[in-house]
């Protein structure tokens, strides 16, 4: 299953509004957008529970939408589960075993995954242009290297990266995020309300990925929450330098400026540390910039 019955309670957690969207169920069942069109479809949640929101938006009572979601991962009192739609990772790396020059079409690697032709598909066409994991490619034969579909698949599982449709490894800020970071960005919220901290490696632990991954769904879950709070990485700090100043210093020395402003006694102090970054509060690091 994508979510494990951990992951569904963790994001449950976050979920703090009384009524939510599709796009948050989307993000409570780690599921695209197609599946949860087809379990409303084959499910239908009682109009009573459901009103429209800004924007004619359909929001669903956040109780009966946790229960929903639940039943359709994991089953309802009748223990059964629907056939999930979007990519399966494996409970951990397992091998996907061929013979030497084998290759496989579709409905095959499904049928060894446990899912939909239509999934892998989806899957296919989400990472087509992956940077670094690109979905191996089909012949003119409809059909796939073994080899590689099976190293791809050691990644997939070893990774997690997690389905979400075509943007998988962009960040897009003008629009709520979905997928893991999405949920990177509920630990955020959450962070900044409590005043915590969150290392990478509290995320990695968290989600079942790498550091590596872990930073990149930090870095694009920063880019949308932070703004959202008023706060910039210390990083940005040297570009809210009045102009004149910018242009009359290096970055080097710009960076200097700021460390010397932050270290006067009426400096503010960083809100909290994200993956060793601080963050403060752009309306404080601006009055002392300008001040300066």
């Amino acid at each position: 299953m994508t979510t494990t019955r951990e992951q569904f309670e963790h994001r449950l957690a976050a979920l703090h509004d009384p009524w939510v969207t599709r796009k948050q169920l989307e993000h409570l069942g780690g599921v695209s957008p197609k599946t949860i069109r087809n379990w409303l479809e084959a499910h239908p949640i009682p109009e009573a529970k459901t009103r429209i929101g800004p924007r004619n938006t359909q929001l669903i009572d956040r109780q009966t939408a946790a229960e929903w979601v639940r039943a359709r991962l994991f089953g309802g009192k009748e223990g059964t589960t629907d056939v999930p739609s979007g990519p399966r990772l494996a409970a951990g790396p397992r091998p996907m075993t061929h013979a030497p020059g084998e290759r496989w079409r579709r409905v095959e690697i499904a049928r060894l995954r446990g899912v939909t032709p239509g999934a892998i598909g989806n899957l296919a066409q989400a990472y087509a242009n992956h940077p670094r994991h690109p979905f191996p490619p089909a012949a003119e034969d409809n059909t796939r290297d073994a080899a590689a579909v099976a190293a791809w698949f050691a990644w997939y599982d070893t990774e997690r990266p997690g389905y979400s449709g075509k943007s998988a490894d962009r960040a897009d800020t003008s629009q709520a995020p979905t997928g893991r970071v999405a949920e990177v960005a509920d630990l955020l919220r959450i962070a900044i309300a409590q005043g915590t901290d969150v290392a990478t490696e509290t995320v990695a632990a968290r989600l079942e990925v790498s550091p590596d991954v872990a930073t990149r769904y930090l870095s694009q879950a920063a880019q949308v929450v932070m703004p959202e709070h008023g706060l910039i990485a210390r990083r940005q700090v040297p570009d809210l330098l009045p102009a004149a100043v910018r242009d009359a210093l290096t970055p080097v020395q710009r960076r200097e400026r700021v460390k010397t402003l932050l270290r006067r006694r009426a400096a503010p102090t960083p809100v909290l540390v994200v993956g060793g970054t601080e963050y403060y509060r752009r309306a404080e690091v601006e009055a002392l910039v300008t001040s300066a």
